[in-house]
């Protein structure tokens, strides 16, 4: 794929109707092309006829003045319409290719998603994109054009003098092969930098998003993983600088060989006598022009390449391996029900997280995971919204095969409230609206009531049309923990997960969530990661995850605190740290 031309990669990504307006430039390039050639070939004879006042061919040179500008101006007409169409259909491109990547985000597991794909991808939908778009409307249409105009001047010099026809017929060749190694050294170049380009762009966007963190940590004058990203993009932008104008060297090398070669030879010719002076000079005037052409398809082509890395990566990206959908659902058979069988999962095929797990929930219980950091608790839930696939074994929600489900069959089984909370930039009554469009006033206002989240609309300045900011960053994080159990109460699902939601909000605000907790549970069952006291003693069933990701203990509270093991020593040490004061 990434070795094909970026002709036929382009159309990868292109609708019918911009990929047909893509071909008519091109087309109408060609055509201009070759009046474009034709009228470089009729100066010739117009020159010589001027200059010996004599007809040549037939034609004098009022005549030939005369065919020139009737091809030159056609060559324009058709050249403006070309660059027009293909310049709409470059637009067209990137319409297209936007709502690709968008679609195809939408579809990728959550764990192709790291901490620089933010900047990876803002990169690769802006600057990238418009980058790319270049090469379509103008890099192509230009090739085009001039390799059809440098066409017609080859094979028409034939007929003017077979001496400059063998000239250019092969200096061609010879040219294109130094091209090529200049291509290919430019390529090393930008495959140097491109990835340092990238962790750049990565560093700088965590270096805006973390303000708060870093100046915490007096850290903002000088963020080492930006500073460091800086430094080794100097350093390897140096060595691609210099591959690149190695490059660029070689291939303005090969122009002035040709041009040189092919004067000196013209010369020695009329030296000779083997041609005559007037002859010469316009067969000099054709080589240079011939030259020119030649340059500008070699800034072409240099003007691609450096753009080919940045369709490697949507190439990449668009390859990437999406989780397998059905295209219908099956019937689900025990809804609110969660079962997971003999699950095996790693994140990275190597170290396992989750090992031979099995449990189920019946509708309307209240399920605790609990176990210590890094046993596989939000890993499960990952699983079970089918953020990732499972390894071995199964899942099942209401009965049903997660991978037997349509991704909207089964959010519309799930509400979840996790840790990372993200609200739109929209007013506080969008955001909370989101769980359920239809949901009336009376609904909205309820639940709101029951998170909290009405006596934060009191306290902001413009109420409920107050805007949260990106990502909610104008809320605290207990605050944005509450709106999202609005949305989980408005929702209505008959399964939701919670990543310990009370963990980010004070003793004062805590009762809205345990309130709205048990709203919750008089509905839908509930599947929660509690630390909590509270949670774990009204939860109908425990599951005690072990370090290496097993489930080491399975019951309700009153008889797992009777048992030696992990459950006993975590609910004892949670009773003794409930009594530590502060002296």
């Amino acid at each position: 794929m990434k070795k094909r031309s970026l002709f036929f990669r382009f159309r990868r990504y292109m609708s019918e109707i911009h990929w047909h307006k893509v071909q008519t430039g091109y087309a109408l390039g060609l055509i201009s092309g070759v009046l474009n050639g034709l009228a470089l070939m009729i100066i010739m004879p117009a020159f010589v006829s001027l200059a010996e006042n004599k007809p040549v061919f037939g034609f004098s040179f009022w005549a030939w003045l005369g065919i020139l500008l009737v091809v030159g101006l056609l060559s324009i007409i058709i050249d403006f319409i070309g660059q027009k169409t293909a310049y709409l259909g470059a637009l067209g491109f990137m319409h297209d290719i936007h709502h690709q990547v968008g679609d195809k985000i939408s579809k990728l597991p959550l764990g192709t998603f790291k901490a620089d794909t933010a900047g990876i991808l803002s990169r690769m939908v802006t600057a990238e994109m418009m980058n790319l778009a270049s090469v379509a409307a103008h890099y192509l249409y230009k090739n085009f054009r001039t390799i059809a105009s440098l066409a017609i001047i080859a094979i028409l010099s034939w007929a003017w003098d077979y001496r400059l026809g063998l000239l250019l017929t092969l200096g061609v060749p010879v040219y294109l092969l130094i091209l090529n190694l200049s291509k290919f050294l430019l390529n090393k170049g930008k495959a140097m930098s491109e990835p340092t380009e990238e962790e750049v762009a990565s560093r700088m966007v965590e270096f805006a998003k973390c303000q708060g963190a870093l100046r915490a940590c007096h850290a903002s004058n000088n963020y080492e993983a930006l500073s460091s990203s800086l430094v080794q993009a100097d350093v390897i932008g140096r060595k691609s600088l210099a591959w690149q104008s190695l490059g660029n060297l070689i291939g303005g090398i090969a122009k002035q060989m040709l041009v040189t070669i092919s004067i000196i030879l013209i010369v020695a010719l009329a030296i000779n006598r083997s041609l005559n002076a007037i002859s010469a000079i316009a067969c000099i005037g054709m080589v240079l022009s011939f030259s020119k052409m030649l340059e500008d398809v070699s800034g072409n082509v240099m003007g691609t390449e450096e753009r080919r890395q940045q369709m490697d990566r949507i190439d990449s990206l668009m390859d990437t391996q999406e989780l397998q959908e059905v295209d219908v659902s099956q019937d689900f058979k025990e809804i609110g029900s969660i079962e997971l069988k003999d699950v095996k999962f790693s994140y990275d095929k190597e170290n396992v997280v989750l090992n031979d797990i099995s449990f189920s929930v019946k509708p309307g219980e209240m399920c605790a995971l609990v176990g210590p950091s890094g046993s596989g608790k939000t890993t499960i839930e990952h699983l079970i919204a089918r953020f990732y696939d499972v390894d071995h074994g199964s899942i099942k929600v209401s009965g049903v095969d997660v991978r037997d489900l349509t991704t909207s069959e089964l959010m519309g089984q799930l509400s979840m409230v996790f840790q990372d909370v993200y609200l739109f930039n929209e007013s506080l009554l969008d955001n909370i609206r989101m769980g359920n469009p239809a949901a009336s006033e009376a609904e909205i206002q309820r639940a709101c009531d029951l998170a909290g989240v009405t006596e934060i609309a009191d306290r902001l300045p413009d109420g409920w049309k107050t805007r949260v900011g990106e990502g909610g960053s104008s809320l605290s994080g207990g605050e944005r923990q509450r709106v999202s159990i609005a949305r989980a109460l408005l929702k209505k699902s008959p399964i939701v997960l919670l990543d310990e939601a009370t963990s980010a909000l004070d003793a004062e605000n805590e009762a809205h969530i345990v309130k709205s907790m048990e709203e919750l549970r008089k509905n839908a069952t509930l599947l929660v990661i509690a630390h909590k006291l509270e949670t774990i003693q009204t939860a109908d069933k425990i599951v005690v995850l072990s370090e290496d990701g097993r489930v080491e203990q399975y019951g309700m509270h009153n008889d797992l605190i009777k048992k030696e093991g992990d459950y006993k020593k975590f609910w004892d040490y949670r009773i003794s740290a409930s009594q530590w004061q502060l002296v």
